[in-house]
């Protein structure tokens, strides 16, 4: 599946993804200053130059400009640059400024902020912002553009680099008696995207747009309702995550199921400080591949990925497990196998919005996943988790049989960390 992290090309570290390439493409193209700005940042940037050769016997300075406006960036990005950081043997000290504009989390930003020498201004942030889009290639930059995708140790090896203060503890103790949860009571969150979703949730897609109407993320939250009730006749809480208002509240009389996006989060002073904590504290994360699981990965906490499309986001740790999305050829009303569906083109970290009209004028369609499967998806987390779950004897067969189609390593040659769930494959035979 992976071209670019395939058994034959573990060894280029550095290779970007579809799209962080897409993103530094934007970037660039998106650099509307006048001439005379531009000779000023370049003349701002020379004199950054001298300041990091000056420093370079003593430290190492470096300055990044994090992607705080869109929560996929903010949250993976960076956390991937702490990770990475964390495990690199210190030859010498590294003074990393980081610059934040228009911010998506403040509480993210906070516990940043105790991580690294940091600045928050709109104006400084634009102004560094034009310098680095001039001279990207410059080391003088962090490499922030990076998702983490595929990457190995850095999200298996390294430990979560955010964290809370007791004063923060407390107050997510308190949230949480607001929902109705005691001390010991255990929690999972959910999550689906819908057309109203964006990750600037600042800026909701119009309802007629492409995105809103075809982007191969969306998916039904009530196909999430057989596996929340499932949890809860086990005694778990489940709480729905999200950022904006969304199309649909839930429709449920189960009061162990709390629709936090559609009910709660309009009425809560610190939204933002609730939408971190929940995700971190929970027991696992049922969501699709859009952007607010990161904020329980960044924290280490299992994510079971449901309707994962295209076959790129295959979990970053060991505890990670997931299904995808199928591809439906409407032509003769056959679902593809996933080899068919790599050969066209679902594959990767991303679907341009090309492709997915290629795809469409192939008449090749994505069919959510059903509420059986998720609820198979969310019984073996569960048992899995619990250590309850019983090994089958072509379970090991069955991965291997997927990995060798699908062909993803990390970049550090190794397979990926994540599984695919057991009984999709089995009940899916016909995918493999």
């Amino acid at each position: 599946m992976s071209q670019l992290f395939n058994e034959n090309r573990r060894t280029k570290k550095n290779l970007k993804t579809p799209k962080e390439i897409i993103w530094e493409i934007e970037e660039k193209n998106n650099l509307e200053i006048s001439l005379i700005k531009k000779i000023f940042a370049n003349f701002c940037w020379i004199f950054l130059l001298i300041f990091r050769y000056i420093l370079y016997p003593f430290c190492d300075f470096k300055i990044g400009i994090l992607y705080s406006d869109k929560i996929g960036r903010f949250l993976g990005n960076t956390e991937f640059y702490f990770r990475k950081k964390s495990l690199l043997k210190k030859k010498k000290f590294s003074l990393h400024l980081l610059i934040a504009g228009k911010t998506v989390n403040h509480q993210i930003l906070k516990m940043i902020s105790r991580k690294s020498f940091l600045i928050h201004n709109i104006k400084i942030y634009n102004f560094f912002n034009n310098i680095k889009k001039l001279t990207l290639d410059s080391n003088l930059w962090i490499d922030l553009n990076i998702t983490g995708w595929l990457r190995g140790k850095e999200w298996t090896a390294a430990k979560p680099q955010l964290n809370f203060l007791p004063s923060e503890e407390k107050k997510g103790k308190k949230i949480l008696e607001s929902l109705g949860l005691k001390d010991n009571d255990k929690f999972v969150c959910i999550f689906a995207k819908d057309n109203l979703y964006s990750d600037d949730p600042t800026k909701p897609p119009k309802p007629d747009s492409f995105w809103s109407k075809k982007d191969f993320r969306n998916c039904n939250i009530e196909n999430y309702m057989k596996a929340a009730e499932f949890l809860t006749e086990k005694n778990i809480f489940v709480i729905r995550m999200g950022m904006h208002k969304p199309s649909k509240t839930l429709r449920t009389t189960n009061s162990k199921i709390i629709d936090y996006t559609g009910k709660i989060r309009q009425e809560l002073k610190d939204a933002e400080f609730a939408d971190v904590y929940l995700p971190a504290k929970c027991e696992f994360f049922i969501g699709c591949t859009s952007a607010t699981y990161q904020f329980a990965s960044i924290f280490n906490k299992p994510v079971a990925y449901t309707n994962m499309v295209p076959y790129g986001e295959c979990g970053r740790n060991f505890h990670d497990i997931f299904i995808f999305k199928k591809c439906l050829d409407k032509r003769n009303n056959k679902i593809l196998s996933i080899s068919e569906s790599i050969k066209n083109g679902v594959t990767g970290d991303w679907l341009t919005e090309d492709k997915i009209l290629e795809l469409e004028k192939k008449e090749i369609f994505f069919q959510e996943n059903s509420p059986d499967e998720i609820l198979d998806l969310t019984k073996e987390m569960y048992q899995r988790l619990n250590k309850i779950w019983k090994k089958k004897e072509d379970e090991e067969a069955l991965q291997e049989k997927f990995l060798k189609i699908t062909n993803i390593y990390t970049s550090d040659g190794e397979k990926f960390p994540g599984k695919i769930c057991y009984d999709f494959l089995k009940k899916n035979k016909n995918l493999i």
